[in-house]
Formats: C-alpha cells, sequence, structure tokens
C-alpha cells in the first residue's frame, strides 16, 4: 500500500476531495506500485489508460490527511492488465474502488506492446492472492 497526501488543492468548494482528483490518487498509487511490482525500469511511460470504472464509497474531507492506495491484479491479457484498486483513509476505511484496465505501452513505437514474460511473472503471482485482500 502506498500514502498519498491530500493537498489543499485537491479540495472543492464543499470542502472533500473532488471527484475528478480521485483519478489522480489512484494513478499516483498505481505508478508507485507498478514500480515495486514490475521494477524501477518500469515507469508511468510504460502503459495507458484503456478503461477506468470507479465506485465511490466515502468523501476524502479536508481534515483526511493522506489515503493509502491498494493494487491488485484481476487479469492478465496479451498487451492489457486489469486491476483492483483502493483508496483507503487513514481508519481504514474504503473511500473508493475501481477497476482499471492499463495497456502496455512502447513510448518509441507510439503503440501498445505485449507483455513481456518476466511482467507477466511478477503480475501472475499477484492474481487472486492480492485480489482477495482488495475485496474484503
Amino acid at each position: 500500500m502506498n500514502r498519498i497526501p491530500i493537498r489543499w488543492r485537491d479540495l472543492d468548494p464543499l470542502g472533500h476531495v473532488n471527484s475528478a482528483v480521485y483519478v489522480t490518487l489512484f494513478e499516483a498509487g498505481r505508478d508507485q506500485w507498478l514500480g515495486e511490482v514490475l521494477g524501477a525500469r518500469f515507469g508511468a511511460d510504460q502503459y495507458v489508460i484503456a478503461r477506468v470504472e470507479i465506485d465511490f464509497r466515502a468523501e476524502i474531507d479536508r481534515d483526511t490527511p493522506y489515503v493509502e492506495s491498494r493494487h491488485a491484479v484481476e487479469a492478465i491479457g496479451s498487451s492489457s492488465v486489469t486491476l483492483q484498486e483502493r483508496l483507503v483513509n487513514p481508519a481504514g476505511a474504503d473511500v473508493a474502488q475501481a477497476r482499471v484496465v492499463i495497456v502496455l505501452w512502447d513510448p518509441q513505437a507510439r503503440r501498445s506492446r505485449a507483455v513481456s514474460p518476466p511482467e507477466r511473472d511478477a503480475l501472475s503471482a499477484l492474481v487472486g492472492a492480492v485480489a482477495r485482500e482488495v475485496a474484503g
């Protein structure tokens, strides 16, 4: 899990994190998590988003110092990976859940690329075991 600080600029006039910012919070956590799972050479330029579904569970108010992101592998395709993601407040309650499809990307060719065998091995090791934590 990765801690993501809540910044003053994330708040809207109602005093809670704007719904559009949740996408950025998920992204910040995902980038860090993917680097941990796939190695430091795997960066944000190595994938693009094909789909995002978010279920908002609770507000993140102005007194929330951070959220934690939690990520799980749901499925691995030839060039795509489906992830289950959660944002959790300091008390441990879900504030949002997401299902995200990423497509691995070749930044030089500017097109999708296949999941490499080492990437598939690293991600496959996380299917199921981590997914149970996300559902919990």
